[in-house]
């Protein structure tokens, strides 16, 4: 697949554009999370996120609007139904809430794709709160010796002010990188994940079939399925193989998110680790196609881009 350089600002508008013939609301904090994304590395959440969110919202699973109800709210926790709303505009507003309380979580069920977690709990670590942010999507995962998805990779993110942030997933890799792959017509590790018949595959097509591998075979899997169980839990959201309506929008999202903030705390002691700290790359990628103002985007991504647009 051809690779070809786009100007930042082009690619921003040709986004900007789609969503606001479509009367989006939050347009730009749309636009600017995917290209932050992108930018970082996190191509997997970003830009090619944009297209399963225009069809959500063209076939009418995704809300244009804002609209959520809150269930339960006490001086330490919000329990929200997103209503179809779009995750990312949802949790945006969300993580900007002003609480008194030392521990404060928050919950939402049945939002939309809400992009990369770490987005959220380095927002937070810049203004000194402490966060854990996990949540579930559609299953992609297999446990190891078997072929039948059961569950999503788990996403997972931690932020420790001042500004340090861990975004992984429990699986082996994102169902967003092979699919990128499929689109670049490019082969994937060995060792991601399998095909239909259980066999590990480079074949992005085929592990689309299979499924993804969790970290860690059987313990990994266990931990990724107690984190879903208390996503659903506590959200209120599906579960492993009930969930739909992330990257395949043509049914309402019914998947959730828990967040945790902490503002008291003791001091952060750092160990002392060869290497760079997770998240530390991405920040210099990020700057370094900023100052050039070209993103390197493959040409079938644009060319579904502008044709949705």
């Amino acid at each position: 697949m051809k690779k070809s350089k786009v100007k930042i600002d082009e690619l921003k508008g040709i986004m900007l554009d789609s969503l606001k013939r479509r009367g989006v609301q939050g347009a730009d904090v749309i636009v600017n999370h995917f290209l932050e994304a992108e930018l970082k590395g996190h191509s997997s959440h970003g830009v090619q996120r944009m297209i399963p969110l225009l069809k959500g919202l063209d076939v009418g699973t995704i809300r244009r609007e804002i609209s959520f109800s809150v269930e339960r709210e006490t001086n330490s926790s919000l329990y929200i139904d997103g209503n179809r709303s779009i995750g990312i505009v949802l949790w945006d507003l969300l993580i900007k809430r002003v609480t008194n309380s030392d521990v404060f979580l928050i919950s939402v069920r049945n939002a939309s794709h809400i992009g990369y977690l770490g987005y959220y709990t380095s927002r937070l670590a810049s203004i000194g709160v402490m966060s854990i942010m996990f949540g579930n999507a559609e299953p992609s995962v297999v446990m190891p010796g078997t072929t039948k998805k059961v569950l999503s990779t788990s996403p997972i993110s931690i932020g420790i002010p001042p500004d340090l942030v861990l975004d992984m997933s429990l699986a082996s890799t994102s169902r967003g990188k092979i699919v990128e792959a499929k689109r670049k017509g490019e082969k994937i590790p060995l060792g991601w994940a399998v095909d239909e018949e259980g066999k590990e595959t480079d074949q992005p097509e085929r592990a689309l079939m299979g499924g993804i591998l969790p970290l860690g075979g059987r313990k990994g899997f266990y931990l990724s399925l107690f984190l879903d169980m208390l996503t659903s839990s506590i959200s209120g959201s599906e579960i492993a193989e009930n969930v739909v309506g992330v990257l395949n929008t043509s049914k309402p999202p019914n998947k959730g998110e828990v967040l945790i903030e902490v503002k008291y705390y003791h001091q952060v002691k750092l160990p002392h680790i060869e290497g760079e700290m997770p998240g530390k790359h991405g920040e210099k990628i990020m700057k370094e196609a900023i100052k050039s103002n070209l993103l390197e985007v493959d040409e079938f991504l644009m060319e579904e881009l502008r044709k949705l647009a």
